[in-house]
């Protein structure tokens, strides 16, 4: 199946050779380590890349991507891919990981995220116990603005332009619109 114009500007961003670290944290006591590259891609392997999840919003559209790298590491990626003024397709990553997830003792989404005073974008896959009844994952600021997605193979993906107050609190819901799990998130980044 082809690239649409916005899959092709990720799909490039994503094959280039990564950049080098230019910042990490101290490790979690999980182990997990929070980093960040220069503008260069993630050295996708091409053939390996698979297009999870899109969603369009008014400014732009979000991707949740599963790929290989060329040194064989599995990764997922959230990217946000917008239209220049003058027509072309641009892409950023807004963070993404490998290496499985974290363990959790009830549903949990585990958030890639970005944000500024101008928009919030973020994706995560719904892990845990329970996590395969997913329906709907909702984030309530604390300004008050309110996202919904479909958790479409356990993935949800948010945008807000302008931007949102941290931090957030995250309900996943079942069919019925029962509550699987409620909790804070981005509390330790508002």
């Amino acid at each position: 199946m082809p690239l649409t114009a916005a899959q092709q500007a990720a799909f490039d961003l994503l094959v280039a050779e990564p950049g080098r670290v230019t910042w990490a944290s101290p490790p979690s006591p999980g182990g997990w380590v929070a980093s960040t590259r220069g503008g260069e891609g993630v050295g996708a392997e091409p053939a390996s890349m698979r297009f999870v999840k899109s969603r369009e919003f008014r400014d732009c559209l979000l991707h949740w991507v599963d790929l290989f790298t060329r040194a064989a590491a599995a990764r997922s990626v959230v990217m946000r891919t917008w239209q220049e003024p003058d027509g072309p397709w641009a892409a950023e990553i807004i963070g993404g990981g490998g290496g499985g997830e974290p363990r959790r003792s009830r549903p949990w989404v585990n958030f890639a995220a970005a944000w500024n005073a101008r928009s919030f974008a973020a994706g995560g896959h719904v892990i845990g116990p329970g996590a395969e009844a997913a329906c709907l994952v909702r984030l309530t600021f604390a300004d008050g603005t309110t996202l919904e997605d479909t958790a479409d193979d356990n993935v949800v993906l948010f945008f807000a332009s302008p931007g949102v107050s941290l931090p957030a609190s995250v309900e996943i819901l079942d069919t019925r619109g029962d509550k699987l799990a409620e909790y804070a998130e981005f509390a330790d980044l508002g």
